[in-house]
């Protein structure tokens, strides 16, 4: 593993993390409500994924996506400790994003995730497939240019997300110093299903 990698490694799972970027708030940016259902893609050790399983409460679901099985057994961990039954965590990569029916999702999100995935579209399409009409994603990325490389470019991803189902009009973005957000909403029309795969499925 890189020593980029052990770095996030280690700041995936902190206080200081959390004292940077409160899950809390966050959530309340995107709209995350009780009843709602909600996707954490790339949710690593749960950042999101606990506090929006309490957000949204027993009569919402919360969907835990992660390729690291060594992440999701430590959030499998945590959820039994916090006696969370309302989160299904599922092994599978943004790309395929199986196990989630069609326009069944409120909100979703990418934190820390959009760099390391390897084909973004595809897992635009996907995120697109699971939204409701009026559902929406919400990407926090570092800027690469401002990171050695080590990020996203936004004006790329706009035009990405253009092309992937999401709406000209609907993108929300701020760009701060080393990092950005965007929050987009999708177009009418569902994009075809792509990527399909077997899940590794648990809740």
């Amino acid at each position: 593993m890189s020593i980029e990698g052990i770095i996030e490694g280690v700041f995936i799972g902190s206080r200081l993390r959390c004292w940077l970027q409160n899950p809390y708030r966050v959530l309340s940016t995107i709209g995350l409500a009780r009843g709602h259902v909600f996707v954490d893609i790339g949710c690593g050790k749960g950042f999101l994924t606990i506090s929006a399983a309490k957000v949204v409460g027993l009569e919402g679901l919360v969907y835990a996506i992660d390729t690291s099985r060594e992440y999701l057994k430590e959030l499998r961990g945590c959820l039994q400790k916090s006696n969370l039954d309302n989160v299904v965590v599922v092994e599978t990569a943004a790309e395929r994003l199986e196990g989630i029916p069609q326009s069944s999702v409120d909100r979703a999100a990418m934190i820390l995730t959009l760099h390391h995935l390897e084909d973004r579209i595809r897992a635009f399409k996907n995120v697109r497939r699971v939204l409701k009409p009026d559902g929406a994603l919400y990407i926090f990325d570092p800027i690469a240019s401002r990171m050695l490389g080590r990020g996203t470019n936004p004006e790329k991803i706009i035009k990405e997300l253009a092309v992937s189902g999401f709406r000209h009009d609907g993108f929300s973005i701020s760009k701060g110093f080393l990092f950005w957000t965007v929050t987009a909403r999708p177009k009418t029309e569902v994009p075809e299903v792509v990527g399909r795969e077997t899940p590794i499925v648990s809740g």
